[in-house]
């Protein structure tokens, strides 16, 4: 090595350190409601930006996603020319970030309709830049592994869903600061959505932020030394918890279901951990506390709005009724998940496309134009299989199922406490997504915050090894 490059390497380290890594996501995180606070001002006072009208809101948001990800990847490729300087490693987390794009790419150049995307950059399409965002992101997160940058990046979602719920909590009660833009599918004017223009899709976001928050809370003896900031993360979980609820929207139960299985499953488990046990009793309280709040938010909600007692009405109509057609059967669920399989079983290879779901519809028998589509599939599952192939599938169920077992298996073995609570709050948060997952669609300002979550969940403890032997 000269010592010209040896004097490039401190510098090309400290560019691609994990600080870089999380300051950059959290600037990110935080970006992207600001961003929509200002467009939905600009909205509502008619400021005409880029053409004779003002912009719609989610204007910039597929621009923010899009030059992070440039951003992000620019500096992935320096961490790549640091190793190669600095000896060359590479991890299992590694060899996902490329899968990902590998088959993400396939699906792109192998698409029905090459270059045809959902709708341009705009609105919640997902198009390849995306994508390179979302990967970005997973890949940022596994480099972050200082546990103070963890409990920043906490902190960072922290500020995020008080952003998010101030406005959410002012919708309960018909206070807007721009309108909806899909107020045809919102199902209740009182209906949450924050500051993603649709419910189901805050309802998705909120149920994240739920978990993080309350998670945030349960490991507070671990992770505060603050009493009072204990309680204040207690209060906001609550809150941002009630706003969920408002949404109105059932996928986020799945997803709340979901974390407090995977929370009473590991309380079990975990009493023959490593970890003490008067630790262990003071985390098991405090879910007891967090779980009572829950209740108490879920009893005032019954008594005093509509927001659960009218989706569960819905709820049995769609399930019990013998009328309920599959277009109707889950606001149109039926009919989107019956073109997916149907799309899955002639694109199973490569997919249909990349964000080209509509073409499903297209190619379904008796299909004339003007018919009804959609570019959103409405369970991520079936969505990824049906627009990048079964293949994708397994490889992403490949990249959970990983991530979470050698997480879990660090929670039993780590003997860092502050570690370990972080890990089980990224655990549970990914189950609270995935559950959620199978009757919500990717969106690009909600899917990035999962991401970086999936990211610190996926370990990087120890290289792969090239040698024979």
């Amino acid at each position: 090595m000269s010592d010209e490059l040896k004097l490039k390497v401190p510098a090309l380290a400290k560019m691609t350190s994990d600080k870089v890594y999380a300051f950059i996501v959290m600037a990110f995180m935080v970006f992207l409601p600001v961003a929509e606070i200002i467009t939905e001002i600009m909205t509502k006072n008619k400021i005409k930006v880029f053409g004779p009208r003002p912009p719609y809101p989610s204007y910039f948001q597929p621009y923010i996603v899009g030059v992070f990800g440039g951003v992000l990847a620019l500096v992935i490729i320096l961490t790549f020319i640091s190793r190669i300087v600095n000896g060359f490693k590479f991890y299992v987390a590694d060899v996902f970030f490329f899968t990902l794009l590998g088959f993400m790419l396939l699906s792109m150049f192998c698409s029905v309709n090459f270059g045809v995307f959902a709708g341009g950059s705009k609105f919640y399409c997902e198009r390849p830049e995306i994508f390179l965002c979302y990967y970005c992101l997973y890949f940022a997160g596994t480099m972050i592994e200082d546990s103070a940058l963890r409990k920043k990046l906490f902190f960072t979602y922290f500020a995020v869903a008080l952003i998010q719920g101030v406005f959410a909590f002012l919708q309960t009660y018909k206070i807007e600061l721009a309108y909806c833009l899909y107020f045809s599918n919102r199902v209740s004017s009182r209906a949450a959505y924050g500051l993603l223009q649709n419910t189901n899709f805050y309802g998705t976001l909120s149920c994240l932020l739920t978990a993080i928050l309350s998670g945030l809370f349960i490991f507070s003896s671990k992770l505060f030394k603050s009493k009072a900031l204990k309680w204040i993360t207690y209060v906001a979980a609550l809150f941002v918890f009630y706003t969920m609820i408002g949404s109105c929207a059932r996928l986020a139960w799945l997803g709340f279901a979901g974390m407090n299985a995977a929370y009473v499953i590991s309380l079990i488990i975990m009493r023959k951990s490593t970890m003490d046990k008067e630790s262990l009793k003071k985390i098991t309280i405090d879910y007891i506390i967090m779980l009572a709040g829950y209740i108490v938010i879920i009893a005032l909600a019954v008594l005093f709005t509509n927001f659960i007692t009218g989706r569960i009405k819905a709820t049995v109509n769609d399930t019990l009724s013998k009328n309920v057609s599959d277009k109707d059967f889950g606001h149109g669920r039926g009919k989107i998940w019956k073109t997916e399989i149907e799309c899955i079983k002639h694109h199973w290879v490569t997919g249909i496309g990349l964000d080209n779901l509509a073409q499903a519809f297209r190619e379904m028998p008796g299909w004339h134009r003007g018919d009804y589509v959609q570019d959103k599939g409405h369970n991520e599952y079936l969505h990824l299989a049906a627009t990048q192939g079964i293949f994708a599938l397994i490889n992403y169920l490949s990249l959970i199922i990983y991530a979470v077992s050698t997480a879990v298996k660090r929670i039993f073995k780590e003997k860092d406490d502050v570690k370990r609570c972080i890990l089980w709050i990224c655990v549970t948060s990914v189950a609270a997504y995935l559950c959620q997952a199978m009757l919500s669609s990717s969106i690009m300002n909600v899917a990035p915050y999962f991401w970086i979550i999936l990211g610190l969940t996926t370990p990087r403890t120890k290289p792969i090894s090239f040698k024979k032997g």
